[in-house]
Parts: structure tokens; C-alpha cells; sequence
């Protein structure tokens, strides 16, 4: 559900939630405020609390940005890791004959082609049907190379040739499993819920000190409101404004196309 949802409406309504929360958190005090002394003692012990919350608040939000980063950098990794596989591909078509390497190149520059389209599609529906079109091709592109192993006799190419084939179907397939990997979204909304949780007992306590700072309060909730919008753009590999390039992968598409 979250996943789904437009970051600037995921950002709107959590600002709008956390402002609710901290004008709540004052009311809440003025409401059940009694005792005209002792007022700094009370202040001071809801202080103490105030920084647990936030402290926790910062551990999980550290945890869920180093978690979706690091799953940023491993579809960056298997994007120039899938290049490579098919720039090694290309260049141990020379291993076959020569009235043999352009079909095998043409249809590796298909699959390529796929690959890259397959890597920039941003709807899911689209990069399955996508996918799909790409899997039908790599099958089609290894059905012409076993063809052309099998009419030679076998030798320390064919192993190489096998092995280069084999990893363009292996690196596609951690691609897409990097691809439907998500932090999961009881985290998120616990992480939302704790930003609500600390903005009303951030209210609260600033009611207790006799003191309201609305503009200051509002600046650190737009501040833990970016980076809870960070975290799930980084956790969407091309449904945001952070997604992993494909300049590798589209390069070796580019030289695959032009005439051998």
C-alpha cells in the first residue's frame, strides 16, 4: 500500500499528521494541567522521556535508510554487473565462425535492447510484460548458440561460450529479484507512527515549559519528513527521483546495434 502511493502525497499527509499530533500534544497538556508550580520538575522528567522517543525515532530511521541504500547500491551493482555479462557475451561470439557470429550478434543485440527497456520501465505491470519479453528472447538467443555448439565439435570453447550464456540468465535473474525486494512495510508505518508519537509528545512537552515554538518545531518536522520521503524513494527503483542508471547497460546495447 505504501509502495504505491506518490511521494509528495506520502510527504503531504505525514507533515500534515505530524503537525496534527504536536498541536494534539499541546492541547493534551493544557487539558489535564492542573498545578499552577512544580511545573519545572514535571518539564524536565518529560524531557527525558522526549529524548527517548526521539532516539529511537533516529535509530529506526538510521536503520531504514541504511537498508534501503544498501539495496540501492546492489541493483547499481547488478546493473553494471548484467553490462558486463553481455559485453563478455558479445565478444566470445568471435569464438564461433564467422557466417555464424551476426544472427548470434543480432539476437544478442535484441536481448540487450530488452534488457535496457526492461530497466527503465517504472510501472511494475509494464516491467513484468517487459521481463517476460526479455526472458522469451534470451531463450531464443541461446536456442541459435546451442545450435551453432552443437554442429562443431566440443572443446574449451564451447565451455566458454556456455558459461557466458549461463550468466546473462543469472545476473537477469538477481536483477529482478533486487528489483522486488522492499523494505517491509510494517517498518514504514511503524517509522510514521513513531514521527506522529514524538511530534504529540514534542507538543506536550513544550506546553509543560510554557513555550509553543510552532516555526521551529515545523522546520524539524519538515526535516524528518525528507527523510522519511528519501527513504522510501530510495526504496523504489524507478518509481521515485533516485533510480539506478543504466548507462553501462545502455552503452553495450548502443555498441551491439551498430554493424560489426
Amino acid at each position: 500500500m505504501i509502495g504505491t502511493v506518490p511521494l509528495v502525497l506520502l510527504g503531504i499527509v505525514l507533515m500534515a499528521a505530524m503537525l496534527l499530533a504536536y498541536e494534539g500534544g499541546l492541547r493534551l497538556h493544557r487539558s489535564i494541567s492542573h498545578r499552577a508550580d512544580g511545573g519545572n520538575s514535571e518539564s524536565s522528567d518529560e524531557g527525558y522521556v522526549l529524548s527517548g522517543v526521539f532516539g529511537l525515532l533516529a535509530l529506526l530511521m538510521a536503520f531504514a535508510f541504511s537498508l534501503a541504500l544498501g539495496r540501492f547500491d546492489e541493483r547499481r551493482a547488478l546493473a553494471v554487473a548484467e553490462a558486463n555479462a553481455i559485453g563478455t557475451m558479445a565478444s566470445r561470439l568471435a569464438l564461433v565462425g564467422a557466417d555464424q557470429q551476426q544472427p548470434l550478434r543480432q539476437a544478442l543485440s535484441d536481448y540487450a535492447s530488452a534488457r535496457v527497456a526492461t530497466g527503465t520501465a517504472a510501472d511494475t505491470a509494464r516491467w513484468d510484460r517487459l521481463g517476460r519479453d526479455a526472458g522469451q528472447l534470451h531463450d531464443r538467443f541461446g536456442s541459435r548458440l546451442y545450435q551453432v555448439i552443437a554442429s562443431g565439435p566440443a572443446d574449451a570453447r564451447t565451455t566458454l561460450l556456455v558459461q557466458a550464456y549461463d550468466d546473462l540468465g543469472d545476473t537477469a535473474a538477481l536483477r529482478r529479484s533486487a528489483r522486488a525486494a522492499r523494505l517491509p512495510e510494517a517498518v514504514l508505518a511503524l517509522l510514521a507512527v513513531y514521527c506522529m508519537v514524538g511530534a504529540g509528545m514534542l507538543g506536550y512537552t513544550i506546553a509543560a515549559s510554557r513555550a509553543k515554538h510552532r516555526i521551529a518545531s515545523g522546520i524539524f518536522f519538515l526535516l524528518l519528513t525528507a527523510a522519511f520521503v528519501t527513504v522510501l524513494d530510495l526504496d523504489r527503483p524507478r518509481g521515485g527521483t533516485i533510480v539506478v542508471p543504466q548507462t553501462e547497460l545502455e552503452d553495450v546495447a548502443r555498441a551491439l546495434a551498430r554493424p560489426a
